[in-house]
Parts: structure tokens; C-alpha cells; sequence
């Protein structure tokens, strides 16, 4: 599993599943293609979110591209498996490092102090799709920083787990029969 070498260790973990009925290519292509249209309960949150700059995200936008506007970056892709990352500092002279270009090897080896390393991936296998979120702080005060801010959005971000995955499950099964049950 691509998360286990980006992050083998975290500070703080969420993880979500469900069983999905469409082959791993067309889950984690659903994945790729959500729009915010799909999934107005997460869009209003992150609308509210002061991390996004409160900006207005778009229907027909892309949920993942969202992500990858805002500093994340698709660290690997494979029929199974998407795996994204960020690099974020925790005050104003920290400002987001980019994870862009950057290997799984190289994400897994920032170690700057002052930063977290956010690593989440959507994997399909065996008809269960899941997601996984770690977070790894690269210095004890980042890691009491974060702490505090993991508290305040934990069951928030567990609701808009379960959304997005139900609605990647959605898109899936929209797919035409043939593809959605074609082997790789």
C-alpha cells in the first residue's frame, strides 16, 4: 500500500470504507471525477473552511482537483489506489511546501521542523473502497499545534469521509455496465 511508504508512522490517522460493486479502475476513476455537485454537504463545509479562503467552489469543480488547487499534490496513481500529500507549515513564516514533483520517497523524507506531512489516499480492493488520512507533525510543537486542531475538526472531517466515499460509490455504479465490471 502506497500510504504505508508515504507515511509508515502518523500522530493522527481516520480511515473510512465501504463495499463498492464496479472494478478498482472505475472507483478510483469515480474518485478523480466527483464534482462538488455530487456532494453539496461536504461542498457547504468546505466552503466555510478557512484553510480553503472561504472561496466558492464550483458545481461542476472537481472535489480532488480542489485539493490539488490548494497546495496537495498526486503523489501516485495506479488502477487500485490514488494517493495525495500535502506539506504544511503551522504559522505564517511556515507557509505550505509543495509536495508537487516530489517522489512518495522524498514526501516520506521531509522532515523540516515546524510542518505536518498530510498523506490521504482512496483505495478499491476486493469490492471495499476506502480512504485514509494520516497526519505526521515534523516537530513536538507542531505536533501539539496540530493536536489542538485535529480536536476541533475530527467529527466533522469523519461526516465528510462517509459522504465522499457514498458518493464516489454513486458515480461508480452510474458507469456503464460493461466498464464498470471490466478487469484492468
Amino acid at each position: 500500500m502506497t500510504l504505508d511508504a508515504a507515511l509508515p508512522r502518523w500522530d493522527r490517522r481516520e480511515r473510512h470504507r465501504v463495499r463498492v460493486s464496479a472494478a478498482p479502475e472505475v472507483v478510483i476513476d469515480a474518485a478523480e471525477r466527483l464534482t462538488w455537485h455530487e456532494v453539496p454537504l461536504f461542498r457547504a463545509i468546505m466552503t466555510a473552511m478557512p484553510a480553503l479562503g472561504r472561496r466558492s467552489l464550483a458545481p461542476g469543480g472537481r472535489v480532488l482537483d480542489t485539493f490539488t488547487d490548494a497546495g496537495f499534490a498526486i503523489l501516485h496513481r495506479d488502477r487500485g489506489e490514488i494517493l495525495v500529500g500535502a506539506i504544511e507549515g503551522l504559522s505564517a513564516r511556515r507557509p505550505m511546501v509543495t509536495a508537487a514533483g516530489r517522489t512518495v520517497e522524498e514526501f516520506r523524507a521531509f522532515d523540516r521542523p515546524g510542518h505536518i506531512k498530510i498523506g490521504m489516499n482512496f483505495r478499491c480492493v476486493d469490492g471495499e473502497l476506502s480512504t485514509e488520512t494520516r497526519v505526521q507533525a515534523t516537530s513536538a510543537p507542531a505536533r501539539r499545534m496540530f493536536a489542538v486542531y485535529w480536536l476541533a475538526i475530527r467529527a466533522g472531517s469523519g461526516l465528510i469521509r462517509h459522504v465522499w466515499l457514498r458518493a464516489i460509490r454513486r458515480r461508480a455504479a452510474a458507469t456503464p455496465p460493461a466498464r464498470r465490471s471490466a478487469a484492468g
